[in-house]
């Protein structure tokens, strides 16, 4: 909810930064500095995806891994919740254990994705 709150009242400068795209492209920015010879934004770009893509990848590793370890171990569910119907008997426990590595992968993908769009922003 923090998340989808943050956009929404950060939703102009997300904008604007959509909007600004359309006048270039990325590749005719330079990615160095011409005084300091740091990176620029648009240098920071490639780096941000290449580098986040791997840490999402790692932590929904990690992720599934305990989840794992753990659904196996003491048959217990991904993710702690309450069902109206016995959760624990063989077919609705495979069912609540595959929907919630969904639901989990999808909320992973936001919480990511956020944090990079966010991060992208300051650099701008």
């Amino acid at each position: 909810m923090f998340c989808f709150l943050s956009l929404r009242l950060q939703q102009h400068s997300i904008e604007c930064a959509l909007d600004l795209t359309d006048s270039f492209t990325w590749e005719d920015l330079p990615t160095r500095d011409a005084d300091t010879g740091h990176l620029s934004a648009t240098g920071w770009i490639p780096l941000t995806m290449k580098y986040s893509v791997r840490v999402a990848i790692a932590g929904l590793c990690f992720h599934i891994v305990q989840s794992t370890i753990r659904m196996v171990k003491n048959h217990e569910t991904m993710l702690v919740a309450w069902y109206p119907f016995d959760w624990t008997v063989s077919p609705f426990y495979e069912l609540v254990n595959i929907s919630q590595v969904i639901i989990s992968k999808t909320e992973f993908s936001y919480i990511c994705s956020y944090s990079i769009l966010t991060l992208i922003l300051r650099i701008r």
